[in-house]
């Protein structure tokens, strides 16, 4: 149904009004006032969006439209539906990862077992023990040709010796070689020869890798593990939209307005590096693959928790960090970077724990973070911003996310400092009533936008 401008903005009119009611409608929906929230919230934000651009362009009247007869109840539909859409998402995903799991035990496995890994390691051993055995030349030559893959001519020159040396130096190692081995393995030397040494000492070679230590081709599939990537994404929420994506682990990410995530899975960890604005995670619990989140040089892991992150920048000094947790505990530490790779956590740093409603700030440079409670992770989640501590022009920067006309601020007013709460959806009501309790003055522009200045003292 398309809905015109003016019956869109008398929804938005009646919003604060219908706000309990939604709530507690939508509540017997999903069972879950939290979700609940979310769902009423997303609801103002397509109402925003839509009331936005239906708006008439300059030089044009907007045309006279239907008004609602129930405010109440048609946003309650409209709500109703959402949540209608929002379940048959989460039945969709849930295939998804059926599917998934199912290709994922039916596929063939690249990764050694703990007994494998064992065996791999103390063959290489016996490996490196054989070649240190070796003369010089023999090892040499070995080395080149089975190792680094160099034909024996390309040898014989470099050792400065005939062909038919070469051939005999590799002959003397490779049988040094696969004695050790077949020793290793209990086996008679007789048995072995008769089981061919080229086709055992292949396989060995093979399953090491490149590299000759004992304990190098554990470390290179280790280093493997770790620096390949088995899925990775780049999300981005545009102005005034709260955007959530479901992550094929069983987790979930709600980016907030105007904010930006990369995400990589490995084998051995799930990354995340929120590169702006906000976000709410709800992590699965895996032990063997740890959460991580990176984020203006502060890193926060998890097993599996409800946290949320946001970045809010501080002019020309460094970003400052909030993690707020909502449930389930995260570990919180700084972090050094060069480029987008961590290297260490900061010599003399802190390790801080936090458990369920307790939120941390902290920006590079802080020798310690600030603690305090949290009455609700990412309220951001429910229309609702919270600000503790704050200067307006930290306040007006963060509803801009959201608010449809653009704000600005003067220097010497943005400097003013605020605390308190505002709904997301009555911004420009709260904007015009900023007056009454701080020295500024708002002055809207021709082309919508506001103006904020410091009043003259009089």
């Amino acid at each position: 149904m398309q809905l015109s401008a003016s019956f869109t903005r008398a929804l938005l009119s009646g919003f604060d009004r219908a706000y309990a009611d939604l709530v507690r409608a939508a509540t017997r929906s999903t069972g879950s006032r939290e979700k609940a929230g979310e769902l009423v919230h997303e609801t103002w934000l397509k109402l925003a969006e839509h009331a936005q651009a239906a708006k008439p362009v300059c030089g044009q009247v907007d045309a006279p439209g239907e008004q609602p007869d129930d405010t109440t109840a048609y946003l309650a539909v409209m709500t109703q539906h959402m949540a209608l859409d929002a379940h048959r998402r989460r039945q969709r995903h849930g295939r998804y990862l059926d599917a998934a799991v199912l290709h994922e035990q039916l596929a063939p496995s690249h990764a050694p077992d703990v007994a494998d890994s064992v065996m791999y390691r103390q063959a290489l051993a016996v490996l490196e023990a054989a070649l240190a055995g070796l003369p010089a030349r023999s090892r040499a030559a070995f080395v080149a040709h089975r190792i680094h893959g160099d034909k024996q001519p390309v040898i014989a020159q470099q050792l400065g010796v005939s062909l038919n040396t070469v051939e005999r130096d590799l002959i003397q190692a490779s049988a040094c070689v696969e004695d050790a081995l077949q020793r290793w393995r209990g086996n008679s030397l007789a048995t072995a020869r008769r089981a061919g040494r080229r086709r055992s000492l292949a396989a060995l070679l093979s399953l090491a890798g490149v590299g000759v230590g004992g304990h190098l081709g554990w470390q290179q599939w280790q280093q493997y593990r770790q620096q390949h990537v088995q899925w990775q994404a780049r999300w981005h929420s545009p102005r005034g939209q709260q955007v959530r994506h479901a992550l094929p682990d069983g987790s979930s990410l709600l980016l907030d307005a105007l904010s930006q995530a990369q995400l990589q899975y490995f084998a051995a960890r799930r990354s995340v590096q929120l590169l702006q604005g906000a976000a709410f995670f709800e992590v699965a619990r895996d032990e063997s693959r740890p959460f991580e989140v990176q984020a203006a040089g502060l890193r926060i892991t998890v097993l599996g928790t409800r946290f949320g992150v946001e970045i809010t920048p501080m002019g020309r000094g460094p970003s400052q960090v909030s993690v707020q947790v909502e449930s389930g505990r995260v570990r919180v530490e700084p972090l050094v970077a060069e480029g987008e790779a961590v290297l260490q956590a900061q010599g003399g740093g802190f390790v801080q724990t936090l458990e369920a409603g307790q939120a941390l700030q902290w920006a590079a440079g802080d020798r310690s973070p600030e603690l305090s409670p949290v009455e609700s992770a990412a309220s951001w989640r429910h229309g609702e911003l919270v600000f503790r501590h704050s200067t307006l022009g930290q306040a007006l920067e963060r509803l801009a996310r959201y608010a449809p006309f653009a704000i600005e601020v003067t220097p010497d007013a943005a400097r003013l400092p605020l605390s308190g709460r505002v709904r997301i959806g009555e911004a420009q009501a709260w904007l015009q009533a900023l007056p009454r309790a701080l020295p500024v003055q708002v002055q809207q522009q021709s082309d919508g936008s506001l103006v904020l200045s410091r009043r003259n003292r009089s």
